[in-house]
């Protein structure tokens, strides 16, 4: 799988997408809000960042026979293989932090994990939460044990798939679990508390609710976990100000209510503290996990990460930087053995550079995070070869060593884990509006970043700019203040007039006017569509004219208060001889002065003006999935069992948002497809309406038959209006 491809395809469809929106008629705005796209600012180069390899400890079995573990904790924590032959059960290897984890565990004491992301933190408080399980049930006892406390629900969905994994296959039960967390059905709850779940997987935000409510059943649920032994709290560091307050009185009223003198407290994150010495970043998040637990745990229970290095240890980016130009043009073969890649220099400069660095205290940690293009710039400043020879080389390095030893050379006793599995992280944004000056053509100044004065220079106010629908001219919403020679000031186009939408330009309070300023290009400025408003009568719509008794034209009544003002304002937006000449069209933006585009009362301003982007979060996130989608069918396709695709929301109401616009898109973009293939089909003949139906019908291949033996069915239309979801 290449990701360097499907991020290029994906940001090129995004942008193509957040462009989409608006035209710019002014060259001068154009040409600088382009090169602040082409600067990469919306979608900037990705962050590479490796997956570092771990100081392995015992298996669990080996636990096990050392009588640390119970023995049916063995049997849960196993990897299970499929083959040709069956299945094939390994014991579980575990890293270095994890044994640290179940070793403080055992002798009752709270501790905090501050590993990073992929290092197994769930399993530092699982395997002792079951192994304490496993040895209570061999005395008879059965109640819920532990409570696993997550921040959101996707999160602890995602931790209740993985237990599954480990506990649902056994033939007799080691340990039960269930969610509760709001998302569960009566039934559900009904069968929680009757029988007591061993481990109870929710939110801080539900365990509030359960230590508080009356229901009884409710109250039972509660009850269940008289005795508990464990709490969790995981990704302790989201529990900060008002609601980590909130969180460590509630674990207080659960200590006192549930809990049992030894409570064993643990705390998970990734991001607790990254200033100081090692002893230094492990004092304060000891403090704030003791704060919060109201325990006492030692900057000793700390438990951090061991690294150790996957190429030769003895070489470093340093000593391989004479051997590096040679390496890239030299690219490892593609069946290379992990050997092959752990002496290469290139390898050896990736881990060391990209992946693992040295504190001040010489341990091994993860290197901060470089975007591509940092990476490229530091590997052509070692080695002296050109930027997109360097790109090309560590993007083939990259990918080939996220691949397994047995895909690369075939051999049935390769190791089947990836030599180096990296992260490339994009972000993207919206560019929202845009700010521009109130100067000539090809000397204002355009930014983006929202604020009132142009930097370097406070005579220089920055207005909001909107652009014409049709034509794309360009519009900046204002305040008129009249008094002295009168000044225009800048305002966001969602503030509206204080007054109905028949009499929208009555000023407020301030004595000030809202409506939109435009300069004056002159007739000029474009041939294609000129500027050729004067103010005259006839230069407004037509719908707004009538004839007077004379013969003339003039505006009706009701239009009048409407009508344009010519103006002349100075950069700092105040009016004067010396100003730009300029038109002021006061209320609700009515009427586009080149164009001549119209719009009725109803409606926003924000509607009728484009800003530089308009995608909300919804469509953009269903365009991003859309071009993902698109990827992996493409050419080549993917592997079926790779196609994979995970998204996570905060609740359940911006899901299903998201899950409807997306279907709705698919939908219509099914119907549109099929529409374009009918009139493909039909030619010059064309589709009359009463054949329309049956054309949309044989482009969907709804007249098309199954493949014989599909039962109950004998096209694809009966087999789609059966079951939407295939």
């Amino acid at each position: 799988m290449d990701v360097f491809d499907l991020r290029n395809q994906l940001v090129t469809r995004y942008e193509k997408f957040a462009r989409s929106f608006t035209t710019i008629r002014a060259a001068d705005i154009r040409d600088q809000v382009d090169a602040q796209y082409r600067s990469g600012r919306f979608w900037p180069d990705p962050l590479i960042q490796l997956n570092p390899r771990f100081e392995p400890a015992e298996s669990v079995d080996e636990l096990v026979a050392a009588g640390v573990l119970h023995p049916d904790t063995g049997r849960v924590f196993q990897i299970r293989h499929a083959s040709g032959s069956g299945s094939r059960a390994e014991s579980l290897r575990l890293w270095l932090h994890q044994r640290q984890a179940i070793a403080l565990a055992g002798r009752g004491e709270s501790f905090v994990v501050t590993t990073g992301t992929g290092s197994g933190k769930s399993l530092c408080f699982f395997v002792p939460i079951i192994d304490a399980v496993a040895r209570g049930r061999a005395n008879g006892h059965g109640r819920t044990r532990a409570i696993v406390v997550y921040p959101m629900n996707a999160l602890a969905n995602s931790q209740s798939e993985e237990l599954s994994k480990f506990l649902d296959s056994l033939d007799t039960p080691v340990a039960t679990y269930a969610r509760y967390t709001g998302q569960e059905s009566p039934e559900e709850r009904e069968r929680i508390r009757q029988n007591p779940p061993d481990i109870l997987l929710t939110n801080f935000m539900m365990l509030e609710l359960l230590m508080t409510r009356q229901d009884e059943l409710d109250r039972q649920v509660v009850e269940n976990c008289q005795g508990l032994e464990f709490l969790v709290l995981d990704e302790l560091h989201t529990y900060r100000g008002r609601q980590g307050a909130d969180v460590a009185l509630l674990v207080r009223r659960v200590r006192e209510r549930l809990a049992t003198p030894n409570l064993v407290c643990v705390g998970t994150s990734a991001t607790m503290a990254s200033e100081g010495t090692f002893a230094e970043r492990n004092s304060a998040v000891a403090a704030v996990a003791s704060r919060i637990f109201a325990a006492d745990i030692p900057a000793t229970n700390v438990v951090t990460e061991t690294l150790i290095r996957a190429t030769d240890p003895h070489e470093t980016a340093e000593t391989v930087a004479p051997r590096l130009s040679e390496a890239l043009r030299t690219p490892l073969p593609d069946n290379a053995s992990d050997a092959e890649i752990a002496a290469n220099p290139l390898a050896i400069w990736v881990e060391t550079t990209l992946g693992i660095t040295r504190d001040s205290d010489g341990k091994w940690v993860r290197a901060k995070p470089r975007t591509l293009a940092q990476a490229v710039e530091e590997l052509k400043r070692v080695t002296g070869v050109a930027p997109s020879e360097c790109q090309y080389a560590l993007e083939r390095f990259l990918l080939l060593a996220a691949s397994t030893e047995a895909a690369r050379t075939g051999r049935s006793d390769a190791h089947d884990t990836p030599f180096f599995a990296f992260k490339l992280h994009q972000f993207l944004s919206g560019a929202g509006t845009v700010f521009a000056t109130l100067q000539r053509p090809g000397e204002r100044r355009v930014e983006l970043d929202p604020q009132p004065l142009l930097p370097g220079d406070a005579g220089v106010r920055l207005f909001d700019t909107h652009f014409c629908r049709s034509c794309g001219h360009e519009y900046h919403p204002v305040r008129y203040r009249p008094h002295g020679d009168g000044v225009f000031l800048p305002r966001s186009i969602d503030d509206a007039p204080r007054s109905n939408d028949d009499e929208d330009t009555t000023e407020d309070a301030e004595h000030e006017v809202l409506g939109f300023l435009t300069l004056d290009p002159g007739p000029d400025d474009d041939p294609e569509l000129p500027f050729r408003f004067a103010g005259q009568d006839t230069d407004y719509p037509e719908e707004w004219q009538e004839e007077a008794r004379d013969g003339s034209v003039r505006l009706k009544a009701h239009y009048r208060r409407h009508r344009a003002q010519a103006v002349r304002v100075r950069p700092d937006g105040s009016t004067g001889a010396d100003g730009l000449p300029a038109w002021f069209a006061p209320g609700k933006f009515r009427y586009c002065l080149r164009c001549g585009e119209t719009w009725g009362t109803q409606g926003k301003d924000i509607t009728r003006l484009a800003s530089l982007s308009a995608e909300g979060r919804s469509s953009a996130t269903t365009v991003l999935t859309w071009a993902a989608l698109q990827w992996m069918h493409g050419e080549p396709a993917l592997a079926p069992y790779s196609r994979k695709l995970l998204g996570f929301t905060d609740n359940r109401q911006d899901a299903a948002l998201q899950a409807g616009h997306f279907n709705d898109f698919i939908f219509v973009s099914l119907l549109r497809g099929a529409m374009l293939a009918a009139m493909d089909e039909a030619g010059q003949n064309g589709i009359g309406r009463h054949e329309l139906g049956a054309a949309l019908q044989r482009a969907l291949g709804f007249d098309r038959q199954v493949p014989p033996g599909t039962p109950a069915a004998d096209s694809h239309r009966s087999i789609w209006m059966a079951d939407p979801d295939k």
